[in-house]
């Protein structure tokens, strides 16, 4: 009936006529709570009904497993109750093992669900259809698809045939690998048995289909879908707005709501959060706000997710204290922020509108603050702040970053790599050397190993170059992208603060390391990839480079030739800001670099030029990088060695 209210008015009924303390109804209610996930309501009869004298049956805590599992109770208290169990002299069942293995996949603790499933076998309890599907799934989950495929094999030569779910589960785990050619050779396999698919294998084709581009073979499933009467449900819905938003393809995203809401299918909270990314991410933050302002009315509870996205949509709008106001209210309806809420706010100090430079189409955008939507217009206008106004207000930003880390901290928050990059950023916008040393200082309490390197590097510390080394081995586990973020965060504020020479040997730790992809070459350089910071560092090791060619006396081709990027991806297409640092870098220190003719972001010049430069007795002054402080060790700025956060 799923009306587990109803069952507590007939038991209770049943206590107060003094008819009702028995095993069997206490059983039931707790069948009654587990039936809709209410795990701590069905432990709780569970405690009553032993306190009352009764003795639970093997019924009892199948029932309070069951609800464990559904109510995503810690696995380990599941567990428990199974130990209780065998503890009490019952004998576990085919319902037992399932409930456990159920509980074990939704848990994605595989190892767990093979010893159940083992302890199955030991017992001689008899595995069922369900049985194996449930431990395919708790497989699948974990990713091995090599070990789900042996179980369903097992499966067969147990004289189990695999029906519609467990293709549909192996065919989401191959999905969910981008296996997907795997995934498609099983729906062959079940059009050869004649086996239907259900809406959970319709909805992993489109899934597939979507993110392969592949859109005659979505309008087909949904054509066969329509066919067959099976309606589009809420994941049908989010797993093609989502496909379509990464595809870019906003006019089928807004095409899809508004057939969903005329279907009469409910958004559902990862409706919401997958439209605010979309939106975000493709800079329509009105669009953006209004999904929120929809959300607000649809009496759905936020999730973390929902929050983060947001988030990141106000912030990189500049509305960093909306975002922060968000913060508070996610924090105190009991939602706990992840890293990436956090490192998104942290990065989106020192990007709020105060400076010089406005983005017009931000103007009288709506915020929230205290989870009511009002309307809020920049602050700033051109011009409006003077130097000192502007000077005032990063101080504060850094202050804010040292407090949101503190609080991250404090909520058993991980800080991670991208934490860092992102304040490393901040503290390469502030123009006060003291405000981001103060910073950094505070930092190294919670983490000497990373800001503690970043300061003995800003300070100028010689000693922190034997540290600095060990945290770029760290790095080398990293994926490229995440690395690549760090070294350029680093090199932008040694090079921000005048440590010139150890923004360089930073560049050429991460080019050595291989972090930035085909950088480096003798007679080409490729900078699209690195900060403006890390660039200007690369531009000078590399024409140092080319010099010692130069005097060496090797052959050279007719032509050098520094890549930027023409700015793509720039917020106005064109308009790199790498190309114009490089640009103004090659004519301060006279380089005879032009602008290629029919490529705006690449930079020539014919090598006979370059060598006569190079050659000439001033330019290798001009090369070589300084740095403003340098300080040997002494007991006053000896780095204490703390206890370190793992990256």
């Amino acid at each position: 009936m799923g009306r587990p209210d109803l069952a507590r008015r007939a038991f209770d009924s049943g206590i107060a006529d003094r008819y009702g303390n028995t095993v069997f109804a206490h059983s039931a209610l707790i069948s009654a709570y587990a039936r809709s996930g209410l795990a701590t309501e069905a432990m709780g009869v569970l405690e009553s009904m032993k306190g009352a004298g009764l003795r639970p049956t093997t019924v009892s805590y199948n029932a309070v497993i069951d609800a464990c599992g559904k109510g995503g109770v810690d696995l380990r208290f599941t567990l428990g109750y199974f130990r209780q169990m065998l503890q009490d002299g019952l004998c576990p069942d085919r319902k037992t093992f399932n409930s456990l293995l159920a509980a074990c996949s939704r848990a994605g603790h595989l190892e767990d669900a093979r010893t159940v499933f083992d302890e199955m076998i030991h017992l001689g309890s008899g595995r069922d259809i369900y049985t194996y599907n449930t431990f395919v799934d708790a497989i699948c989950k974990c990713g091995n698809m090599e070990l789900a495929t042996q179980v369903v094999l097992d499966m067969e030569a147990n004289n189990i045939k695999p029906n519609v779910v467990t293709y549909s589960t192996l065919m989401d785990g191959f999905s969910k690998l981008e296996k997907y050619d795997e995934a498609l050779k099983l729906r062959e396999k079940m059009k050869s048995l004649g086996i239907q698919l259900d809406r959970v294998c319709y909805n992993t084709l489109l899934a597939i289909y979507v993110k392969t581009g592949k859109y005659d073979e979505i309008a087909t499933v949904c054509e066969d879908m329509e066919n067959l009467g099976i309606e589009k449900d809420t994941v049908t819905y989010n797993s093609l707005i989502n496909g379509y938003g990464k595809q870019g393809r906003l006019d089928m995203v807004a095409f899809l709501v508004q057939d969903m809401r005329a279907q009469g299918v409910a958004p559902s909270v990862l409706t919401y959060s997958t439209l605010i990314d979309i939106y975000s991410k493709a800079g329509m933050h009105g669009d953006a706000f209004n999904v929120y302002l929809d959300f607000k009315e649809s009496g759905l509870k936020a999730d973390v997710v929902l929050f983060s996205s947001f988030i990141d949509t106000l912030a990189k709008n500049g509305l960093v204290e909306c975002a922060l106001s968000l913060l508070d209210e996610m924090i105190k309806m009991g939602i706990k922020p992840n890293v990436v809420t956090y490192n998104t706010i942290i990065d989106a100090f020192g990007k709020s509108k105060i400076l010089t430079e406005e983005d017009p189409g931000n103007m009288g955008i709506v915020g929230v603050y205290g989870g009511q939507i009002v309307r809020a217009t920049n602050p700033v206008t051109r011009g409006g702040r003077s130097a000192t106004d502007v000077r005032m207000r990063r101080s504060q930003e850094l202050f804010f970053i040292l407090e949101l880390f503190q609080k991250m901290v404090q909520q058993g928050v991980r800080p991670n790599v991208v934490t860092f990059s992102a304040i490393l950023n901040a503290c390469s916008r502030c123009n006060n050397f003291e405000d981001a040393a103060l910073l950094l200082e505070q930092l190294r309490l919670f983490d000497n190993s990373v800001y503690g390197v970043a300061y003995g590097l800003l300070m100028g510390h010689l000693e922190a170059w034997s540290q600095a080394r060990s945290l770029f081995n760290q790095l080398g586990r990293m994926d490229s992208p995440t690395s690549s973020a760090f070294y350029n965060a680093l090199t932008d504020v040694l090079w921000h603060f005048g440590q010139r020479q150890g923004a360089q040997q930073v560049v050429l730790e991460g080019v050595n390391r291989r972090v930035w992809e085909n950088t480096w070459g003798d007679f080409c350089l490729d900078l699209h990839l690195m900060s403006c910071g890390a660039a200007q560092a690369m531009v000078h090791a590399w024409l140092l480079n080319v010099r010692s060619i130069v005097f060496e006396g090797r052959a050279m081709p007719e032509f050098l030739s520094i890549l930027t990027g023409w700015g793509k991806h720039s917020k106005i297409a064109g308009s790199s800001t790498l190309r114009r640092v490089i640009e103004a870098l090659l004519l301060s220190i006279g380089a005879p670099f032009q602008v290629e003719r029919f490529n705006i972001g690449r930079f020539v010049s014919p090598s006979a030029l370059v060598a006569a430069w190079l050659r000439e007795s001033g330019t290798v002054n001009i090369l070589l990088l300084r740095n403003e402080r340098v300080q040997h060790a002494n007991p006053s700025n000896l780095v204490p060695m703390l206890q370190a956060l793992q990256l």
